[in-house]
């Protein structure tokens, strides 16, 4: 068996929180890492899902990590491809929450991050968290 403990660094980059209104996560420097995979992690919906009223998964990069731009090309993201928005993942029904969505990111940018946005009036709170995977590092073991 092959060890990914030592080989993987973890950083939560959204603190678990009901949450009714977008929230993004904290930037993810991949200086040092040869890989990035971001998870959110969706807990039961407060709201009754739909196309109206529904909670998106956005990946967003930056090269100073203060200025963001959504990332939209395909061949930049590991996992489904993302919309004109950056939007990765989308859940419209209750049949979807309860879920991890998540990309990785294999584009040139030395920053992203993640962002939840509600979409809709959202009364009832939905929990939401995310973290960050760096994997490929460098320096092994990572800490």
């Amino acid at each position: 068996m092959r060890d990914i403990h030592n080989s993987l660094k973890a950083i939560q980059t959204l603190d678990p929180a009901p949450s009714t209104a977008t929230r993004y996560g904290a930037p993810v420097d991949g200086r040092g890492f040869q890989a990035v995979e971001h998870l959110v992690l969706i807990g039961a919906a407060g709201e009754e899902l739909s196309e109206e009223i529904s909670i998106a998964c956005v990946l967003q990069s930056s090269e100073n990590g203060g200025d963001w731009l959504p990332v939209t090309a395909a061949h930049e993201v590991l996992g489904a491809p993302p919309d004109e928005a950056g939007i990765f993942a989308r859940v419209e029904s209750a049949d979807g929450d309860l879920c991890v969505c998540r990309t990785g990111y294999a584009g040139p940018a030395r920053y992203t991050r993640v962002g939840v946005l509600f979409i809709g009036e959202h009364e009832e709170p939905t929990p939401v968290a995310a973290l960050a995977l760096l994997g490929g590092g460098h320096l092994e073991p990572v800490r």
